[in-house]
């Protein structure tokens, strides 16, 4: 006998058994997790029945046992006088594992960093920028920032910009490029003078002043000229005509300065005074000449300002919350005849109380937050809010016939609890896997962690404290009559459309997800076909973030950058440092390839001015037979030299040959505004630094590589990882609590949805960036609440082998309303930030609405059509498509618009069907 055939099916049937044995180990293993939560549930019911008071007062004192925790928050700007949160790019929106953050980091550890102000000046009403006039006002604004400008140090001394100079170092990195030093030199007010004599004459030449101003300035000066003078002329070169500068120079558009101190405390103090007297001298609007200031501070007090304007949008949102809370379940009650208003606005406030308490365990756990952490109060009310209406569905499906509260609360906590427990634990998986795989990231890692905090708490809070207040507010209840007229009829007529929308959904949408046939087509049809051009579109999406999005409407930050882009068309010229670290000097063969490493970024065609490198100057042209003593003299002679004394201060580091630690050169290269070519440059400069010239160790390094080039480089790759693993988290924890095959078509309906997400993005032109990255997580912790309750009560209860349209017409009969109420409430948690005062923020409502939209339309119609439409192809092509009949349920009776809400509740009160009967007194036993 031939065994062959056997011998090839063995291993195919033995996979199967391994991987059927294992679907059986998990769903046992989930039937045990069920147990296990119903008679804790259990318990704590009887303990919050027997002690209410006290369940409120310890659920109170663990909230705000968290609160002082806020004061401990990490951050380097104060919200409000007391609250600190992140705000610079570089600690808040940079990646920390990239190359460019460590190399960043690396150099600004050996070379303190440096803070900078800059001010940009436009002539107005087709004015020169030579012209006397305007050059006077950009004196004044220079002066006003070099010497006016007075501040409180942290010491209680009022200091100016040349005290903050004095107070670090003789040889301080404080600097000014100024822009009238470099046009008019030393002697400003005989130059104006000059220059007004000049203007006076009617028939002098159009150029005439800048020909002037070339003519007395120096070859230094003209070499400074790109940097501080913007020209829609390319610059003739250090060796042009005169000629050739003054009609370049005549036809500039705009004039930049700079003024740079160290990081300090006192730096931080002069800087943030000094943009505050620029701005209240009214120089943006002067009528001669327009002055906008840019600083390291500005985007840090924007932050905070957007942070400001977030809270009363986070007080409305409450407010909404609670409103329509309670138009949905306001009369809504176990006993006819009342109403719980009272009940549900205190139960509102419980997601606002979990997240002030979040911010405090972050405080506690030494994390800080960030502008983005600002958005974790609407989160937690956008899905906390959704354990409202599970736990008064399920105490009111107990029924008046049960006197004992603590019987109606044994009986109800079990089922709401372990649904809210299913749904915070799938959210909670994916933003503590999101936070775990975010760690480089510090803004989105608390972001993730505060919104864990949030949901944990919230939880506690609803399955404690809310079923407590339930206890005292139904404990003393009885069957009160309608009233007959006046405002207490027309306020529970109002209150009383969440009744009527529930009876009219269960009833409805499940008959026609398991009957009508264009209607499974359409909704199918609409899953299929936005999944697949969300996968299609979605790999294109772009990548970068303009400055601007974190930037409020109202702020002059839009006026300077928009004056810098069209002033320096295209790039804006760039300081890149080059740090030399342990420079083996005295090797020969070092000093050669540092020699060719400086000709190699000489001839950049993007560089601005000349390599500035004093360690080449001092050492590089020494015979490769330079003794030890002679490279000694080279850099002592060049560091003692009394006109370039301040580098041993600024750009050098420990002694000389061996003993020197460190030196720092200089490159000035035009960097460009579009993020895809400055990470291109970025990326070059590496590769010549790096790559070319391994054995000189050089680090170049810029605030903008690691805060926007890496972050633009590595910030799509991040997002879909991110996502990719937060899949893994919630489907792991979904297995926890249903069978295989239900955990594997919520998490696939899920997946829908961020496709169709990304899709979505593409179409707008949304990037991948820092808000969009939040987004996409959290829509998969949004998303899957509702996905996990669709699949779980298609199975929950009902007899094996009942065909998928018949398991989805029970499981939209029996939480259908509460999944779109899950939905209302996440639209409402979010939409609020529509309203926000910068872009950012209303990027990210938009896709919070686009996935709460898509992610509710995906699990009420578009799986359940889907799954449904394949069970009747599956009967058809078996053979056993039958004529529909009604054993799954009996016909809803006709009735008028007006009473179809109450024919519905009397429609589900009379079901007969046992199996109708199993799922009505199951209905949030998940």
């Amino acid at each position: 006998m031939d065994e062959t055939p056997i011998s090839s099916v063995s291993p195919s049937r033995s996979r199967s058994n391994r991987a059927l044995q294992i679907e059986r180990t998990l769903s046992v293993a989930s039937t045990v997790v069920g147990h296990a939560q119903d008679k804790l549930f259990s318990r704590l019911a009887r303990v919050i029945a027997r002690l209410p008071i006290l369940c409120i007062v310890l659920s109170l004192a663990v909230y705000l046992a968290c609160v002082p925790g806020m004061a401990l928050l990490n951050g380097s700007e104060n919200m409000f006088g007391f609250i600190k949160i992140m705000t610079g790019f570089l600690e808040a929106f940079s990646f920390t594992a990239t190359d460019e953050y460590q190399d960043y980091k690396r150099g600004t550890d050996v070379f303190p960093d440096t803070r900078s102000l800059v001010f940009i000046a436009k002539p107005l009403g087709g004015r020169s920028l030579v012209s006397s006039e305007v050059l006077r006002q950009i004196h004044r604004a220079e002066v006003q920032i070099h010497d006016t400008t007075r501040f409180e140090s942290v010491d209680r001394h009022q200091l100016g910009f040349s005290d903050v100079c004095e107070r670090l170092s003789s040889g301080s990195p404080c600097m000014a490029g100024s822009v009238i030093a470099t046009l008019l030199g030393d002697d400003v007010a005989v130059r104006l003078s000059e220059l007004e004599v000049l203007e006076q004459n009617v028939s002098t030449p159009a150029n005439a002043a800048a020909a002037l101003v070339v003519a007395a300035m120096s070859v230094q000066q003209r070499a400074t000229l790109p940097l501080l003078v913007a020209s829609p002329l390319p610059f003739p070169g250090l060796g042009a005509s005169e000629l050739s500068l003054s009609q370049w120079l005549s036809a500039s558009t705009a004039a930049m300065s700079t003024f740079t101190v160290m990081d300090t405390d006192d730096g931080v103090l002069f800087e943030k005074q000094a943009a505050r007297d620029i701005n209240g001298n009214g120089y943006p609007e002067n009528a001669l000449v327009r002055i906008n200031q840019f600083s390291s501070s500005t985007i840090a007090m924007e932050s905070v300002q957007i942070g400001m304007d977030n809270v009363p949008l986070i007080g409305l949102t409450l407010c909404l919350m609670a409103g329509y809370v309670v138009l949905m379940l306001g009369t809504d009650t176990r006993i006819p005849g009342n109403s719980q208003v009272k009940l549900l606005v205190g139960a509102s406030c419980i997601p606002g109380l979990s997240g002030m308490a979040s911010f405090g365990v972050l405080g506690y756990m030494g994390q800080g937050v960030s502008i983005l952490g600002t958005l974790v109060p609407f989160l937690g009310l956008a899905v906390g809010v959704d354990i409202i209406f599970l736990l008064v569905s399920s105490v009111n499906s107990v029924g008046p016939h049960v006197k004992d509260m603590e019987e109606v609360m044994v009986r109800a906590l079990p089922r709401a609890g372990a649904a809210a427990t299913t749904t915070t634990l799938t959210s909670v998986s994916a933003f503590l896997i999101a936070a775990v795989t975010s760690t480089d990231l510090p803004s989105f890692f608390s972001f993730n962690v505060g919104l864990v905090m949030v949901l944990l708490l919230n939880w506690m809070g609803m399955l404690i404290m809310f079923p407590a207040m339930i206890i005292l507010s139904q404990r003393n209840m009885t069957a009160r009559p309608e009233p007959e007229g006046g405002f207490a009829t027309k306020a529970r007529f109002v209150m009383g459309g969440g009744r009527k929308l529930r009876g009219v959904m269960n009833a409805r949408l499940g008959r026609a997800v398991e009957r009508n046939l264009p209607f499974q087509i359409c909704g199918a049809s609409v899953w299929l076909v936005l999944t697949i051009l969300g996968i299609h579109f979605g790999l294109q999406t772009g990548r970068g973030m303009p400055d601007t999005y974190f930037v409020t409407d109202s702020s002059k930050v839009h006026a300077y950058l928009e004056d810098v882009s069209s002033s320096f068309v295209g790039s804006v010229p760039m300081e890149l440092n080059l740090l030399f670290d342990e420079p083996k000097v005295l090797k020969a063969s070092y000093r050669n390839r540092m020699s060719d490493l400086i000709a190699a970024l000489n001839n950049r065609s993007d560089l601005a001015l000349p390599v500035d490198c004093w360690l080449h100057r001092a050492v590089g042209s020494l015979s490769s037979s330079a003794s030890m003593c002679e490279v000694d003299t080279a850099i002592l002679t060049y560091l003692n030299d009394t006109t370039t004394g301040s580098i041993s201060a600024r750009d050098a580091r420990g002694g000389i040959t061996d003993h020197l630690q460190a030196a720092r050169c200089r490159v000035v290269l035009w960097q460009p505004s579009d993020a895809d070519k400055r990470s291109e440059q970025a990326q070059d400069i590496f590769r010549q630094v790096k790559g070319e010239f391994p054995e000189v160790n050089a680090v170049p390094y810029h605030l903008s590589f690691p805060t926007q080039t890496a972050r633009y480089r590595v910030i799509k790759d991040k997002t879909f990882s991110t996502a990719g693993f937060a899949f893994i988290g919630v489907f792991v924890a979904v297995i926890i609590t249903m069978p295989v095959h239900l955990a594997f078509l919520a998490v696939g309906n899920v997946m829908a949805v961020t496709c169709v997400l990304f899709g979505f993005m593409w179409a707008c032109n949304i990037t991948c960036n820092v808000i969009s990255y939040s987004v996409c997580v959290m829509a998969i912790g949004f998303c899957v609440d509702y996905s996990c309750h669709i699949v779980h009560f298609a199975h929950h209860g009902v007899p094996p082998g009942t065909p998928w349209d018949k398991r989805m017409r029970h499981s939209l009969e029996a939480v259908s309303f509460d999944v779109m109420q899950g939905c209302s409430t996440a639209f409402l948690g979010v939409a609020m930030l529509g309203f926000g005062t910068a872009q950012a923020f209303r990027i990210f409502a938009l896709l919070s609405v686009v996935i709460t939209l898509v992610g509710g339309f995906f699990a009420l119609v578009g799986l359940p059509c889907l799954l449904a439409l394949l069970s009747r192809i599956a009967r058809a092509c078996m053979g056993s498509e039958t004529p529909e009949d009604e054993t799954s349920a009996p016909a809803l009776p006709a009735t008028d618009a007006c009473d179809e809400g109450e024919a519905a509740k009397q429609y589900l009160q009379d079901m007969e069907n046992p199996l109708d009967v199993e799922l009505s007194a199951e209905h949030f036993s998940m």
